[in-house]
C-alpha cells in the first residue's frame, strides 16, 4: 500500500512504498513504484531490507570522519577517479567506489579501523542488492517480455563485479547560518540509473513537482525514519525515452543547521560502463517514442561511461551543480 509522506495543500506527494511487497506480490509492488515514478519521480521505501543498525553505524562513521581537522580530511582529496574527500562550496563529501572498498582510501575514511572498513563494504553491497531489486520492479512495471529476460532485464547491466560509475557518497552540510531561499546544492538530475538516499535528523532535499503540479514548483523530502528515498536518474529516462523522467531536485538551507550539522548518505547506482543507453524492449515505449531516441553517433547510442564523462565534463566546464543530497 502506498502511503503519503510529503504533501502540500495543492496535492503533490512523495509516496511511501512498502517494499516487503516485492517478495509477496511483485506485480503490485511494481505498479506502485511505476505510479510514483511517473507522478513525481521519487518514492520512499520502507521494509527495504537494509539493516537499520548498519545504516546507523555508517552515519556514526561519517560524523567521526567529518569532525576531524581539515588537515586530516584533506590528506585524501578527491582525484580523477572520483574517490576521496571533496570540500565543495556548502557541503563536504567523501566518495567510496566499488573497487576501492579494500584499499587505502576507504581505510582512511574509517581511520584505519579494519572492522569498520569491512562494514562499509557490507553496507555498499546491501545497497547494491536493494538497487538490483528496485530495477527488477521497473522491469516488471515496464512489462519487459520474458524473451528479453523479463524482470531480470536490468540485472546484466548492474553487476557488482563490473566497472561502473556507481558511487557511495557520505555527505556533510556543516553547521552554519544561511538563507532558507538559497540552495546549498543547485537544481540537477542524477547521472545514473537510480539513487538511494538516507537522511538523518535534518532534511534539506527538495523535489521539483512542477511537471505534474504546475502551481507547486518544489516539494520537501522530509526525514522519515527507517526508510530509504529512491529517485529516478538519467539512465532510466534514456532507457524509457522519457516515459520515466529524471526529476530535478536541489538541497536547501534548513534553519536547524544554525545549531546542528546535516548528514546524509547517497548511493548513486550506475549501469555497467559498457551498457548502451537506448530504449528497452517494453510495450509501453511506442515506436514513435523509439524514433525520437537521440543517438550519440550515427548508428549508435551512448554507453553509461560515455554519458557519465559527458555529464561530469559539462559540470566542470559550465560550473553546473553536481549530485548533491
Amino acid at each position: 500500500m502506498i502511503t503519503t509522506s510529503a504533501k502540500d495543500t495543492a496535492g503533490p506527494t512523495i509516496p511511501v512504498v512498502d517494499f516487503s511487497l516485492f517478495a509477496s506480490d511483485p506485480k503490485e509492488c511494481a505498479r506502485q513504484v511505476l505510479e510514483a515514478s511517473q507522478n513525481i519521480g521519487f518514492f520512499y521505501l520502507k521494509n527495504h531490507g537494509v539493516p537499520q543498525d548498519l545504516i546507523d553505524r555508517m552515519f556514526k562513521d561519517s560524523e567521526a570522519f567529518f569532525q576531524q581537522s581539515l588537515q586530516n580530511k584533506t590528506a585524501h582529496l578527491i582525484g580523477p577517479h572520483n574517490l576521496g574527500y571533496s570540500p565543495m562550496k556548502s557541503e563536504r563529501a567523501y566518495n567510496v567506489r566499488k573497487y576501492s572498498i579494500n584499499d587505502d582510501s576507504t581505510s582512511y575514511f574509517v581511520r584505519g579501523d579494519k572492522t569498520e572498513q569491512q562494514k562499509v563494504g557490507i553496507f555498499y553491497r546491501e545497497l547494491h542488492k536493494l538497487a538490483v531489486n528496485v530495477m527488477q520492479c521497473f522491469a516488471i512495471a515496464l512489462q519487459v517480455p520474458e524473451s528479453a529476460q523479463g524482470r531480470h532485464y536490468f540485472d546484466k547491466s548492474h553487476v557488482w563485479e563490473e566497472s561502473s560509475g556507481t558511487t557511495l557518497r557520505f555527505l556533510h552540510y556543516p553547521q552554519q547560518s544561511g538563507d532558507p531561499s538559497t540552495p546549498l546544492a543547485g537544481s540537477h538530475t542524477d547521472y545514473g540509473s537510480i539513487t538511494l538516499l538516507m537522511q538523518k535528523d535534518i532534511a534539506g532535499l527538495e523535489v521539483q513537482a512542477s511537471r505534474v503540479h504546475k502551481n507547486v514548483p518544489w516539494v520537501a523530502a522530509p526525514v522519515i525514519p527507517d526508510t530509504i528515498l529512491v529517485n529516478i536518474a538519467d539512465h532510466l529516462q534514456m532507457w524509457t525515452n522519457g516515459l520515466l523522467k529524471s526529476t530535478m531536485h536541489r538541497v536547501m538551507y534548513n534553519p536547524q543547521q544554525l545549531t546542528s550539522s546535516r548528514y546524509s548518505i547517497a548511493c548513486f547506482i550506475h549501469a555497467n560502463d559498457t551498457t548502451t543507453l537506448d530504449p528497452i524492449p517494453s510495450p509501453l515505449i511506442t515506436q514513435e517514442m523509439r524514433a525520437e531516441a537521440v543517438e550519440f553517433e550515427e548508428g549508435r547510442h551512448m554507453n553509461a561511461k560515455e554519458y557519465l564523462d559527458f555529464r561530469l565534463q559539462r559540470s566542470y566546464v559550465y560550473n553546473l551543480p553536481v549530485e548533491g543530497k
